[in-house]
């Protein structure tokens, strides 16, 4: 180094005395450095210095560049100075850094001695701890199983192989997921694949596993992974508690809960604490249902400020002396107001809480709504009261028992038949059939109670005092929710006095019949004159008679009234017309050529009918006239009847005789009074029941407005001239029917 170094040294003199001064200093730098480098003696270097420019430089001229000729050699010495400071600096952090390392490594030294011996003790305390694990996991009275990342059973212990019947061979061929049950399994599968997947470190859950015996049981099960450094799964270990009998109460607790949720649900029950004054503390969210109010809305009130304000008051007076008595209280109505405003009923129980020294701390109690039993229960005494204030006999007979016996009577039925209350309760009611009970009806009733369903007919019953009364009997069979048979309910109607009223109205149609069937059936024309009648029966039926007739020698006219309303009325009028056409047809035949007279058939009349009249208490108005139609001659004769009107050129002149009416006496004398007719006179013949008509306010419709009417339609025909008086009389009576018959002939000359 040392002999390379020199003659590098001397190429760079040389070009530093040439002139190339700032180059050959840089190249003296450098040398300097790599003498420090090699560690070369820079003697050697000076002496080479002094030797070259003792060669370079003459003696005269030496002294003259000797300082300058220094530079390259001070730059040489400068590069080495700092070269070598370099380099002890950085021998210095060498030294320092090896002194760094020397630690270091001694610390390392100490802590891996540590760590031995803590592995060793690791490892002692792991055989420990498997030895632990082992006395664990075969003396657990749980399940255990080593399993691996398939799932399948590696390990068992003794309680895992009682608990699902295997042995220890048959369970290490099986995976968790061949014990578990089909329902479950999907989730078991999901849970243990994220296992695997490092998603999760363990995982807990409950299903039902299968016994070798094909028995259910539920089983808890704690599955967790054990991973190698890289994160994989190396086995499992799962823990399996047998919990069906917990799982079998929990759930009977939950299936109890839920029948008593759903019970309170359905019973709408409201739950309540006070405290010791009554003020609430607690309430259910049932108070929402019942009351309208929110369940925080009513806390800290007392509880009769719910109430309604009059039931509020008077409760407020007293519910510290009640509270005081500390006792609790059963199935309380009470009145509260909803939100709303309308009443709510309630079923209230509560009991007091007690403290060591029998001090009240709060009270707790239900409230059940009753407001619809309430209302029913009210609704129910009104019925009651309704069925015992009825007029009419109610009774219930109870269907589930032999013969359907009595088993209540309203005050109704008892005053119908006559009898107390303790002679018919068990009795059957065929105890009101007698000997005239139509035996059709009996056997209807029958077979509707044998059938279960209505029945509606009216018979002949007796009472206890042996009169008979005619019955309108419904029975009605009562069935209960299951549609069983359960009672009959038996109402009772005297219907005695309809069933006369409605024999009466029966007769009162036949004698219409009759009435109706012995008038006139057209109208008459006849040598010169035309006659026609009306008879209209009214809602009562009466007598009314009117007749028009030709004999030989005259056309025979006759109105009459029968006193009464009655098919008696009727039969007499029938026997007075029968009486006077056989009167008439012996005349006519014993006397040929000799004409009879009004007042003689009249006196003839009187006499064959008194002694039925007399019997029936009845009496008879008549007026019968003969016309002759070859004098024109009007022979006619009065038996107490209204006056006929004869219009003649627009007067009206009332046919009026003396005599009396027929049925008062034999032998009696009528006045007889004859008058001739002329061209357009027309003879009008009515009964009272035209002239006693009256309107809404009570005005007879009277013989002056009769009058009137007649000579205002006088023109017509006789049937246009009635038809006229009878539209006017309904017209007057707002009425189409009448309280009196309504008789009215008409005879016109032509």
């Amino acid at each position: 180094m040392g002999q390379e170094l020199t003659e590098q040294y001397q190429e760079v003199l040389k070009d530093y005395l040439s002139g190339i001064e700032e180059e050959a200093l840089r190249r003296a730098y450098h040398l300097g450095c790599q003498a420090a480098e090699g560690q070369a003696d820079l003697e050697e270097l000076a002496v080479a210095h002094h030797e070259m420019l003792a060669t370079l430089l003459p003696t005269e001229t030496r002294r003259q560049f000797l300082s300058r000729a220094s530079i390259p050699l001070e730059r040489v010495l400068q590069g080495y100075a700092e070269a070598v400071a370099a380099l002890r600096s950085t021998c210095e952090a060498l030294e320092s850094k090896a002194r760094q390392q020397i630690a270091e490594l001694a610390a390392a030294a100490s802590t891996l001695e540590a760590e031995i011996a803590e592995r060793r003790l690791t490892e002692m305390a792991l055989r420990d701890s498997e030895a632990r694990f082992r006395v664990i996991f075969e003396r657990a009275g749980i399940g255990m199983g080593l399993v691996d990342k398939d799932g399948r059973i590696r390990q068992s212990n003794l309680a895992l192989e009682q608990m699902l019947g295997y042995s220890s061979a048959e369970l290490h061929s099986k995976t968790l997921f061949d014990l578990t049950y089909l329902e479950d399994k999907q989730l078991s599968v999901r849970l243990f694949k994220e296992l695997v997947e490092g998603k999760h470190t363990h995982y807990k859950l409950e299903n039902r596993c299968i016994r070798k015996d094909g028995a259910l049981l539920w089983a808890r099960k704690i599955v967790s992974g054990v991973y190698g450094v890289r994160g994989e799964l190396q086995f499992a270990i799962a823990m399996i508690e047998d919990i069906t009998e917990s799982k079998r109460a929990e759930m009977a607790l939950r299936e109890s809960e839920a029948r008593f949720r759903q019970i309170a649900d359905l019973a709408g029950e409201w739950i309540w604490e006070q405290d010791g004054e009554g003020r609430y503390l607690y309430s259910s969210s049932a108070v929402s249902e019942i009351l309208g109010y929110r369940p925080e809305e009513i806390l800290g009130k007392y509880y009769y400020e719910l109430f309604t304000a009059e039931d509020r008051q008077r409760i407020a007076q007293t519910a510290r002396q009640t509270i005081a008595r500390k006792q609790g209280f059963r199935n309380l109505i009470n009145r509260y107001q909803h939100k709303d405003g309308h009443e709510v009923f309630t079923e209230s129980s509560g009991a007091p809480i007690l403290d060591s020294q029998g001090e009240v701390l709060k009270w707790r109690g239900v409230d059940h709504d009753v407001t619809e039993r309430k209302r029913f229960e009210d609704a129910l005494r009104l019925r009651d009261r309704a069925i015992e204030a009825s007029s009419v006999g109610i009774i219930i007979t109870d269907a589930k028992q032999p013969d359907h016996p009595i088993i209540y009577a309203n005050p109704a039925f008892l005053r119908i038949t006559g009898y107390e209350l303790e002679e018919m309760l068990g009795k059957n009611p065929r105890l009101l059939q007698g000997p005239d009970t139509d035996p059709e009806a009996i056997e209807e009733i029958r077979k509707a109670i044998r059938e279960g369903r209505d029945c509606h007919l009216t018979l002949k019953n007796y009472r206890k005092d042996g009169t008979s009364f005619w019955n309108e009997l419904l029975i009605s069979p009562v069935r209960d929710a299951n549609g069983k048979l359960t009672h009959f309910i038996g109402t009772q109607t005297d219907v005695t006095e309809l069933r006369r009223v409605e024999e009466q109205r029966h007769e009162m149609e036949i004698a219409r019949q009759i009435q109706l069937s012995l008038l006139p059936p057209a109208p008459l024309r006849a040598d010169g004159i035309l006659v026609a009648g009306f008879c209209l029966p009214a809602t009562h039926v009466g007598g009314d008679y009117f007749d028009y007739f030709s004999t030989k020698d005259t056309i025979d006219l006759v109105i009459a009234d029968v006193s009464g309303h009655s098919v008696g009325a009727a039969m007499i009028m029938a026997e007075t017309r029968s009486t006077l056409k056989m009167e008439t047809y012996w005349l006519v035949r014993e006397k040929q050529g000799l004409v009879h007279k009004a007042a003689q058939t009249l006196a003839i009349l009187n006499d064959l009918l008194f002694e039925d009249l007399n019997r029936a208490d009845l009496f008879i108005t008549m007026f019968y006239a003969q016309y002759h139609p070859t004098t024109r001659e009007l022979t006619y004769a009065n038996a107490g009847h209204n006056c006929p009107m004869l219009l003649r050129q627009g007067k009206i002149l009332e046919l009026d005789a003396e005599g009396l009416i027929l049925g008062v006496k034999k032998g009696v004398v009528f006045e007889q009074k004859k008058l001739v007719l002329e061209p357009e006179d027309v003879l009008l013949l009515y009964t009272d029941g035209v002239t006693e008509a009256q309107d809404k306010a009570g005005e007879f419709f009277g013989t002056s407005r009769l009058k009137e009417l007649f000579a205002a339609h006088a023109q017509t025909p006789p049937q246009g001239i009635i038809e006229s008086i009878v539209s006017e009389l309904e017209a007057f009576c707002q009425s189409k029917s009448f309280h009196d018959d309504i008789s009215l002939v008409v005879l016109k000359v032509t």
